[in-house]
Formats: structure tokens, C-alpha cells, sequence
């Protein structure tokens, strides 16, 4: 092979391959001679290993002139390969898998990673017959067998110390046979068992401790399996063994592992892949009415050939090597075409399939029950929340993938994160919290953490950035001069001083004017630390001066080395394609990436119920990418020791991060890096048949060029999982259809069409040894002949030939229903002899020379006859809102379009709300734990505590005021309650957030009466130059304020309520956005009660402690 096989596979690997295949494509990668191009597959009849397993032994001649005699001499060796036990990682699939249901015309099989296995040993010495001189045919020393229970369990008296089989092995522990039936016996002590005949021996290289699996078969049944046939397919009993008829149960297969999950693994760098297959000739029960559970079993027949055929032992015992269970079902059970259409019919989005009708007729308004459908449909679900407090409540979380369209932009994230707890965003119709972006953002933070070298080198690279940026900001803040320009002025400097003996300066003879020479005047130290990196600009804003310079040092480390100077940084980024210039950025970077293919995450936060994934679905999505840079921001939060309130480092990296994404790649055909916006899960049973189920993306029926990478990611995250990522969206333009194939390699085999208990009926499929069918157009499909046979013989014989569809009476006998002499024996195998001779002639005999000339029947001409038709899923995706799906039989030499028709899908939910949400309270400074103020008759502070709950989802809002709007009431006035009657006091201050001026002002009657007391929170930035004229509501969690001075009303009656809902003579609070025309008023559910009972004096030190504790609120 020219290309090396793929090891330490990155999950990005798809990606690496899409470069090779466009280098391939322009002639500059060298390919082999035998190269297969995606969607074919060559079978070859055998491959031998350059020795096979036994003895040698080596002969040298040396002649020497002068001499009489020639130098001759021997040297004995031995190939030792493993006989009793199979390699570990050998097995690559087996069918049906284990535990599966299957027909009973199916014929289990076994696929090894090693193309050579079936032929390390040799199975047979005959050399002499035609096939084998002319090389078209080896037989294989291992073969697969089925059996039902009662054909290989021992009975009691069977395993029985004394008088059993084992009863000259002395064990310390009593003989049991497994639960695939077989006994582990030592090699050295299989002469020893008693009543039982075994090919088994040990070789020169077998030691005390090898043991081997031994399944001990009847004599009637071993003698039904290997004894010789006729040429009408009859068994002859009285002679043999004869194991010549397995050379057509084992070939090897070549593949194109393009599209594939887990041979595309193992292949080469040009997805080339080999494995061999072993299947098997025998059927499990056909007269089965309920299922039957069978075990398959891989048999060493290396030695069988050379067994004593008149030895009467009642069992001989075989090695096996591998073994596995499944089901064998009647015909009326659902097969692989069924499956397909069952898979086909369940594609839909990932969501919960949940409607109106199912949820509880109860008293819950109509606008709240839509919205919890609502959520549902968006790809939520509902989990256990506690928050800081330690309450337990439940909460709205999503993963990942989400159902309906993302809006969000791909590229840009600025809304930085210390802790996730602001990114999560209240729901404010139904009262409930989302989590899901503050779920991820402690994923990110979490799943770096467990990552000691991401950490490391993240550290590496914000010290790198850090020191380079404060160089360059301290360079242009001094303006200094680099190195390199105080070595490039070095000789200008020699040349002013050789000529400072000629300064007028120093020819003068005053004194004074000498001295004035050396006067500076003093300067005031230049503040060049991180701390004192704020200035002022041109416009009179407040601007960070570091900022730029980090950038560019941020450039500078994710840049790739300069091709000129390596020392050097060049002018593009580092793309995994290129040379570093930073190697802790290389582990930051690959960290990244694998992350944004979702590489490692656990599936629990990418689906968040099981119900979104119900077994045998399609579920499509898109990538919330909001999800992941909330993520990748969890992970660049660490290490930051430098500024915990705006963190310029962790911009720079995403600012490195969002160059390598928008700059193309030359390896990629100048394309931009390539990262999942959609993708797919498919859950079922077939594909724990078919790990390898093939993925192909088309455009209008036709696969997609070469030059495009549409298919990113490609794994089996689960036994009964497949997972698919994009890089686009389906649509008319980029790919609008996804076929399912069975893999090439993992197609299962039948012993014919139909076989029951009576009757098995084999179409014989046209064969080709040219390519004169893709010329001609032939129905490949269409089979040459279709025979049948009965178990019994029927006396009308058969309708005369026809129709190439109608079947015909088969001559002789193809296959064994039971023993002919002993009707209790079931034989259930196919005459492989017979078969693949009347195969090659029926072949001869309808198939023009043209098309096939060919005259021996060898393991890769049965192989696909012997294949069972292979189904394809067709997903046509016809935009966003139409869906169409197809099962239809691949062609076994070429691959068609079949048209479809759209169905429905579900219609995009439209998007939640994310508007920033506050929670309001006002208390006294004398009681700040709960919300009674008591009517005293000295001036009290009030705190009007004004805290962000939610509003992450807000990127672009900002906040230009808040207005508290209190009527002021006599105490005798009719209607509600008021806090006061009028306002003297000195006014109000901030506690923390010094963004925002409280100002005062009165609302008066047209008497010149007040009304009402309205306190603005009113920023103190100045809209200018375009900017927003409010403060970004991230930086307004917190907009607590204190009113001092303020005299309660006295009210006669205890637990008055003051209510600020807005209501008719009710306080009212006003929320002004610049997103919104009108401002919105504030639904405050808490009230203030005004109580009789005066508390006692404070004293000094409890007033300030309730100062202090009024900052936090129960």
C-alpha cells in the first residue's frame, strides 16, 4: 500500500481526509495500481500469507569447483501461528450480532480485520486438483457452524468425573460447559478424553497451560458435515472427510471505507480497507414455529482432512475459536427491507413528539399551555434545578442540537462569562428558569479542568499574549524604540558623537549658558502597568488602551511560523495544515476544535431526554451555536489572574479563535474551515447488524463532488447509535438527499430466497467477469434462472421453463434437510460442491461469453450469489419544511436515483423571548430581612434593591432608565396605601452600580401639588458618536439604590399594603431598552407592609451590620 494506515485517529480526521482526496485529485499524491473508487468493492477467492502454519525445513546446496562433492545442509523450523485462539481485535463483525433476530434462510458469517486469516493454516493437502494448480482456489482451515442447544449439550452422565468424557483429566474443579456450550480443556489433555475423537493436536510450540474452547459434536452430525457427495449433491457417509467444499465459504473482500463509521477507522490514508469472510453453509431450524435460539460457532477444521473416518467414538471434539448467539425467527418476522421502511417512516426533527391533545385537561390557561408546548417543540425539556439558596425547583434546559433554526450569528462571541450563572435566562410567562447555556458554560469549565495539558498550555498561551501585548502597549505608550531600531541608529549615534567636540555649545564661554544645557524640565511618571491602561479618547470616553495590543499579540502567538524566518510569525494563522508558531496554541487550538465537533461531550448534554431518541428514529437538528461558544468560554475562563471584571485575554483568543474560522485554507481548496452547523442521529437495530451502514450525501440524485466537505463527523457513539454532523444546511444548493446502504462488507448471506421446512427456492443471479453490462445497460437485478427443490420428491415434477422469474424443479440436490438415514438428525446444509458447479453452469449456459467466460466456480462467484440483496434508505431533504423517504434495492454492480415524493414536516416553533428580567424589593434600613417597614416617627432609609434574574439571551440591549413612580397620600386619603405623604428628605445614592444617577423629581397638580415622587435611574455615559445612549444590561445586574430621609405614614391599622403592580393609585417602576419605543412596566408581585409595632433602638454596631446585610436578600 502506498498509503499508511490511520492511527491516534483525531475526530476530525474526515476533514484531514477531504485535503488528501483534493491532493489525490491534482496528481500529487501517488495512488495504488489497485485503487478503488468510493462505492466499490473487488473480492478476491483467497489470499495466503507468505508461510503457512506447520513445519519446514530448509535445504542449502553449495557447489565449489575443484571439488567432488556437494556442501549440503538442513535446518528444520516451525511457523507458529495461533491455532487455539483467535488474536485480540481480530473480529471485526460478526451476523447476525448477538442476541439479534434473524430468518432461518440466513447464513451467519464472521468478518476479520486480517485479510489472511481464513488461510494461515493449510485446510487441506490435496494440490492436485485443477483449481488449486491453477490458483483459483485454497481451502481455508476455519468454518462457521450453527447449532441449536440440543445438538451440543452434554448430559450429565456425559460430564460425569468416572465414566464421562473428561473422567482421565483430573481437574480441580467439576467440568461445565459455558454458555456457548463449549469446555476449556487444555491441548495436552484432549488424547486423554474418553469416547471421543478429536482433529485437535498440539504442536511443537504448544505449552502445559494452552487451553482451547471444545464443542463436542455427535458422530451422526459430524459425519453429515464432512463426509464426501456425489455429483448430484447426494452425501456419501461411508466415505471421507472431505472439507474441499468450504474453499467456497471464505474469500476476501477489497472496499472503499468512504462514508463508512468504523472501517474508515482502520483504513488507509486513501480509505482503503481489506477484511476476510467466513460464512457459513448451514441454516438454523426450518420447521421453527416460535423463536429459536442458536449459537454460531467459528470451528478449527485444520486436521479434520486427516482423520481416521472408521473411528465409532460417539463425539468428536472441535476447537472453537469465536462464538456468538442469536434468534432464529420464523418467516413472518419483520427482515432487513421492513426494518428500512420503519426507519424511513420515523425521520423528523429532534424534539419531543409531543401535541397539544397529550397534555393534562386541567384548569392551566390556554397561553400557558401553549407556551409549555411551545418549549417542547423548541427541544426542551424540564429537569431539577436548586438555585443558590438551596431550594429545589424545576428549570427548562436544552442541548446542543436543537429543532428549529438557528438564528444566532456563527462566528462572534463578545458576552464573556465569569461564573455561567449569568447566562441563564428566565422565562417570564411561565415563571421558570433556562439553564441551558449556563449548563454548557460549566461543561466547557468543567470538562477543561479534567484536561491537565489544555490547561497547561491555555496558561502558557494567556502568559504569552498577556507579556506580548503590555510590550507592545508599553512600546507605544513611551514611544520607545524596539531592538532592532536602536541597533539600526547605532551608527548615527557614533557619527553625532564624533561630532559633539564641534558644538557650538560647548565653545561658548558663559558659564550660565553652559549650564542651562543640561536643564529638563521634571515629567510625571508614565503609569505603564495593566491597572493604568484606561484613557481618555478624543470624544471624552473612557476607552481600555490594552485592548488593540492584544489582538495583535493574540495574531502573533496563532499565527504559523514565516516560511522565510521560522523565528518569525507569518501573516496567517495556524491551520493544522502548516507549521505552529506557538505549540501551546496547537494544544489549544486542537482542543477546541474537537470540542466544536462535539468530540468527548457526554450525550446527556447533547440530548437531554431519552424521548427526543426513541429506538428505530431518524432525528435531524441544527447546532445551536450559541451552546458552543458558551462551552468553548466555560474552558478559556481558566487560568485568567489578571482581570476578573473584563477579561481582555479571553477576547483576544476568541478573536484568534474567529480568525482561523474566516480564514481560508489552501489545503481545502481555499475554503474556510469547516465546522458542524447540522446534523443527524439514527438509533436502530440495524446498525448494531451493520456498523459500517454507508453514508452518502447527494444533490439532486447525484453524489456530491470531491471538492466539497459536507460530512464532518461520522461515529457510532452507541452499540444501536449512529451520529452525523454537516457543514450546510440541506437546501436546493448545497445537498438535498442522504442514502443508508448496507455496507459491502457486511451483507448478509442466504441460503436461497425461501426455505421452510419443505421447500428452499434459490434465483441464480447473472454473472459478470466483464464490464460489457455498464455499455449495455443489463438488469443485473433480474436472475438468471430460479429453481426450487422439496425435501421429498414430487411425482408431477415441475412446469416446463418459462419465464426467467417462474421457478423450475432444481436438478439433484442442493440442500439437507436431515439425514437420509436417520431422519431425527437434522443436517440443514447447503451440497456447496453441487451448488457452485451448477451455478458455473448455469452461468455458462445464459450468460453470453461476453459478459462471463469463465470455468471454475471459486469463493468470490459464490460469494455473490450468495449474497443477500442489499436495501437503501433514501432521506430527500426538499428544504427546510418537506421531507421524503425511499427504500429501494441496491444494484449490485452500480448505484441509480430513485425519485420521491415530499411529506410534511414540522414547522419551525417560533423563537422564545430572552428579555432581561428583574427582581424588585424595597425595605427599611432598620429591617432589611423582610419587607415590613414600621410607621415611626423618625426619617428612615429605605433600600430599594433593584437585581438582575435572567437576561443573557439580550446581546444587543441596553438599558437607558428605570423609573420608580411612588404616590404620595395622606394616611386619611381614600384608596390604597402609600409609604409617604411627601418628601423632604436630602435624596438618594447608588449602593454599587456608580453607571447610574438617581434623580429626583415631583409630579404636581395644576395647584402645584405633589402627587407623585419619580426617582430616574438615569445613566451617566453620554450617547455620542453613534453609541447607544443607555448601559449594556450585562453590566446592569445589580441597580440596588438607597432614598434616605423618607417619613413613613402612620396608618391607625397594622399590615397596611403598599402595592407597586402599576395599578390605580399603586407605586408604578418603568423599564425603558433602546430596542424598544415605549418604556415597559415592571410586574412586582411583592408588597410592602407597613406595621404598628415599634422595634427598639439599635444601637451603632447592629445599624451597621443591617447595613451591611442588606446588600444580600433572603
Amino acid at each position: 500500500m502506498v498509503a499508511r494506515r490511520r492511527k491516534n485517529l483525531s475526530p476530525r480526521y474526515l476533514a484531514f481526509r477531504h485535503a488528501r482526496t483534493l491532493l489525490r485529485s491534482q496528481g500529487l499524491l501517488a495512488v495504488d495500481d489497485d485503487y478503488l473508487e468510493a462505492g466499490h468493492q473487488r473480492l478476491h477467492s483467497y489470499m495466503t500469507p507468505g508461510l503457512y502454519g506447520g513445519g519446514y525445513t530448509i535445504k542449502t546446496t553449495q557447489e565449489i569447483d575443484g571439488a567432488d562433492k556437494k556442501l549440503e545442509g538442513t535446518q528444520p523450523f516451525f511457523v507458529d501461528k495461533f491455532l487455539f485462539k483467535l488474536p485480540e481485535g481480530e473480529v471485526h463483525s460478526v451476523y447476525p450480532p448477538q442476541g439479534h433476530k434473524e430468518w432461518a434462510e440466513a447464513l451467519p458469517h464472521i468478518v476479520f480485520n486480517t485479510p489472511s486469516t481464513p488461510w494461515e493454516w493449510a485446510g487441506s493437502n490435496l494440490d492436485q486438483e485443477p483449481d488449486y494448480e491453477a490458483e483459483r482456489s485454497r481451502v481455508p482451515w476455519l468454518a462457521v457452524f450453527v447449532f441449536t442447544k440440543d445438538e451440543l449439550e452434554l448430559s450429565s452422565d456425559d460430564l460425569a468425573e468416572s465414566h464421562g468424557i473428561f473422567g482421565r483429566i483430573k481437574g480441580e474443579e467439576d467440568v461445565r460447559q459455558t454458555k456457548g456450550l463449549t469446555v476449556p480443556v487444555r491441548v495436552k489433555d484432549i488424547e486423554k478424553l474418553q469416547k471421543t475423537a478429536s482433529p485437535v493436536k498440539p504442536t511443537p510450540t504448544t505449552t502445559e497451560d494452552t487451553t482451547t474452547e471444545l464443542i463436542f459434536l455427535r458422530r451422526e452430525l459430524f459425519t453429515t458435515l464432512f463426509c464426501e457427495q456425489d455429483h448430484e449433491g447426494n452425501l456419501k457417509k461411508g466415505s471421507g472427510p472431505d472439507v474441499r467444499p468450504y474453499r467456497f465459504l471464505a474469500h476476501r473482500r477489497d472496499i472503499n471505507s468512504t462514508g463508512m463509521a468504523v472501517a474508515a477507522k482502520t483504513a488507509t490514508e486513501d480509505d482503503q480497507q481489506s477484511y476476510s469472510v467466513i460464512l457459513s453453509h448451514r441454516t438454523g431450524p426450518t420447521s421453527a414455529t416460535e423463536p429459536t435460539n442458536c449459537i454460531a460457532h467459528l470451528v478449527s477444521i485444520y486436521g479434520v482432512e486427516h482423520m481416521n473416518w472408521a473411528d465409532t467414538s460417539e463425539f468428536v471434539a472441535m476447537s472453537s475459536l469465536y462464538s456468538w448467539s442469536y434468534s432464529c425467527y420464523p418467516s413472518t418476522t419483520p427482515n432487513v427491507y421492513n426494518q428500512f421502511v420503519k426507519l424511513g417512516e420515523s425521520a423528523q426533527m429532534l424534539h419531543a413528539a409531543v401535541e397539544a391533545k397529550d397534555l393534562p385537561d386541567s384548569d392551566i390557561p390556554p397561553n400557558i399551555k401553549e407556551r409549555v408546548l411551545t418549549r417542547l417543540q423548541n427541544g426542551y425539556t424540564m429537569a431539577r434545578y436548586r438555585v443558590k439558596t438551596g431550594e429545589s425547583t424545576a428549570c427548562f434546559t436544552r442541548g446542543a442540537f436543537i429543532p428549529v433554526a438557528n438564528i444566532a450569528a456563527e462566528d462572534i462571541w463578545d458576552r464573556l462569562s465569569n461564573s455561567g450563572s449569568d447566562l441563564q435566562v428566565l422565562d417570564k410567562q411561565l415563571g421558570i428558569m433556562d439553564i441551558t447555556y449556563s449548563a454548557a458554560w460549566q461543561l466547557g469549565r468543567t470538562m477543561a479542568i479534567a484536561d491537565q495539558s489544555f490547561v497547561t498550555s491555555l496558561g502558557q498561551v494567556r502568559k504569552n499574549i498577556y507579556d506580548l501585548g503590555m510590550y507592545y502597549y508599553q512600546l507605544e505608550l513611551l514611544s520607545e524604540r524596539s531592538r532592532e531600531q536602536i541597533i539600526a541608529a547605532v551608527p548615527s549615534l557614533v557619527q553625532s558623537l564624533q561630532s559633539l567636540q564641534h558644538s557650538r555649545q560647548l565653545s561658548v564661554t558663559n558659564s550660565e549658558s553652559r549650564s542651562r544645557r543640561w536643564f529638563r524640565p521634571s515629567v510625571k511618571p508614565i503609569d505603564r502597568s495593566y491597572a493604568g491602561r484606561s484613557r481618555i479618547n478624543i470624544h471624552g470616553e473612557e476607552e481600555d488602551a490594552t485592548e488593540a495590543h492584544f489582538l495583535r499579540a493574540a495574531r502573533e502567538i496563532s499565527s504559523a511560523c514565516d516560511d522565510k524566518n521560522p523565528d518569525n510569525p507569518s501573516k496567517d494563522p495556524y491551520n493544522e495544515f502548516n507549521t505552529p508558531f506557538s505549540a501551546d496554541w496547537m494544544t489549544v487550538l486542537k482542543w477546541v476544535l474537537d470540542r466544536l465537533v462535539f468530540s468527548n461531550i457526554p450525550t446527556h448534554y447533547l440530548v437531554t431526554d431519552g424521548g427526543h431518541l426513541p429506538e428505530e428514529s431518524v432525528r435531524f437538528f441544527e447546532v445551536d451555536t450559541r451552546w458552543m461558544n458558551a462551552m468553548i468560554d466555560g474552558a478559556l475562563s481558566l487560568a485568567n489572574y489578571i482581570d476578573q471584571e473584563d477579561d481582555k485575554v479571553r477576547k483576544a483568543i476568541f478573536h484568534a479563535i474567529y480568525l482561523y474560522r474566516t480564514t481560508p485554507i489552501s489545503e481545502l481548496d481555499g475554503e474556510r474551515p469547516p465546522l458542524p452547523i447540522y446534523g443527524c442521529y439514527v438509533r436502530s437495530a440495524l446498525i448494531t447488524k451493520f456498523p459500517d451502514l454507508k453514508v452518502d450525501i447527494r444533490r439532486g440524485g447525484k453524489l456530491i463532488k470531491q471538492e466539497e466537505l459536507i460530512l464532518l463527523r461520522h461515529d457510532i457513539v452507541n452499540v444501536d447509535t449512529m451520529f452525523c454532523l454537516f457543514s450546510k444546511r440541506p437546501s436546493a444548493n448545497t445537498w438535498d438527499e442522504l442514502w443508508f446502504t448496507q455496507p459491502p462488507h457486511q451483507q448478509s448471506f442466504v441460503a436461497g430466497a425461501t426455505v421452510d421446512a419443505d421447500t428452499i427456492k434459490i434465483p441464480f443471479r447473472r454473472a459478470y467477469t466483464t464490464n460489457l453490462w455498464k455499455e449495455d445497460g443489463d438488469d443485473v437485478n433480474e436472475p438468471m434462472k430460479t429453481y426450487f427443490w422439496n425435501q421429498e420428491e414430487q411425482s408431477d415434477g415441475s412446469g416446463e421453463p418459462g419465464d426467467s422469474n417462474d421457478p423450475e424443479e432444481g436438478p439433484g440436490v442442493i440442500y439437507h434437510w436431515t439425514d437420509p438415514d436417520d431422519p431425527s438428525v437434522e443436517v440443514r446444509r447447503l451440497s456447496m460442491e453441487y451448488y457452485a458447479q451448477l451455478y458455473l453452469e448455469t452461468a455458462q449456459s445464459e450468460m453470453d461469453t461476453t459478459r462471463f467466460e469463465d470455468e471454475f466456480a471459486t469463493s468470490a462467484l459464490m460469494a455473490t450469489q450468495m449474497n443477500s440483496f442489499a436495501w437503501r434508505l433514501k432521506i430527500g431533504i426538499n428544504g427546510r419544511n418537506s421531507l421524503a423517504t425511499q427504500v429501494v434495492r441496491v444494484n449490485p454492480f452500480a448505484e441509480e436515483a430513485e425519485s420521491s415524493v415530499p411529506l410534511p414536516l414540522p414547522a419551525s416553533p417560533e423563537p422564545l423571548d430572552n428579555r432581561p428580567s428583574f427582581a424588585y424589593k424595597v425595605r427599611s434600613m432598620d429591617n432589611p430581612g423582610n419587607r415590613d417597614i414600621y410607621m415611626t416617627n423618625i426619617p428612615q432609609d429605605l433600600i430599594f434593591h433593584i437585581v438582575m434574574r435572567s437576561g443573557w439571551g439580550s446581546f444587543d440591549t441596553y438599558l437607558e432608565y428605570v423609573r420608580f413612580t411612588l404616590p404620595l397620600k395622606d394616611p386619611n386619603a381614600e384608596g390604597g396605601a402609600a409609604l409617604m405623604k411627601s418628601y423632604i428628605g436630602p435624596g438618594a445614592y447608588m449602593l454599587s452600580n456608580i453607571r447610574f444617577n438617581p434623580i429626583l423629581s415631583f409630579r404636581k397638580t395644576d395647584e402645584g401639588v405633589n402627587t407623585h415622587l419619580v426617582i430616574t435611574l438615569t445613566p451617566r455615559k453620554v450617547a455620542t458618536n453613534g453609541r447607544n445612549p443607555g448601559v449594556w444590561v450585562d453590566n446592569c445586574r445589580e441597580l440596588s439604590f438607597v432614598l434616605t430621609g423618607v417619613y413613613i405614614n402612620r396608618y391607625p391599622t397594622d399590615k397596611r399594603r403598599v402595592s407597586y403592580n402599576g395599578g390605580e393609585g399603586n407605586g408604578k417602576v418603568e423599564v425603558k431598552y433602546n430596542d424598544r419605543t415605549s418604556p415597559e412596566v415592571a410586574d412586582i408581585e411583592e408588597e410592602t407592609r407597613l406595621r404598628l409595632e415599634k422595634k427598639e433602638a439599635k444601637s451603632m454596631k447592629d445599624t451597621r451590620a443591617a447595613f451591611l446585610e442588606s446588600a444580600v436578600l433572603p
